[in-house]
């Protein structure tokens, strides 16, 4: 599995509008894309203007492919809500209680 981790900073006075059109238009054009398999939205307790989607993909490919294609559409639409590009980073899984990704593996380990 692959992860996807996009940092936003929203303009000041726009992280609700941020967070509902994530909720609202990401999140369910997420879940329509090939190889798509959790998302999860971390709005910052402490600085209302920053959140962090991190997405699990099938495959690499899988999430190239999103970014590519209506997940660009999905960035150039919130892109007036935000104050600056959004840092986009990517993460191998290696690990996952929730997917059960290398759990196996760490319980023969001990």
């Amino acid at each position: 599995m692959y992860a996807r981790m996009i940092q936003f900073t929203a303009k000041p006075g726009q992280g609700k509008d941020l967070s509902k059109v994530m909720q609202e238009r990401g999140l369910p054009t997420l879940k329509q894309l090939p190889g798509f398999i959790d998302a999860l939205g971390l709005n910052s307790d402490t600085e209302s203007n920053q959140f962090v989607g991190l997405t699990i993909w099938k495959s690499k490919e899988d999430a190239d492919r999103a970014l590519a294609g209506q997940g660009q559409q999905l960035l150039e639409s919130i892109r007036p809500l935000l104050a600056g590009e959004p840092s986009i980073r990517t993460f191998n899984v290696e690990t996952s209680t929730m997917h059960q990704v290398g759990v196996g593996r760490a319980a023969s380990s001990t």
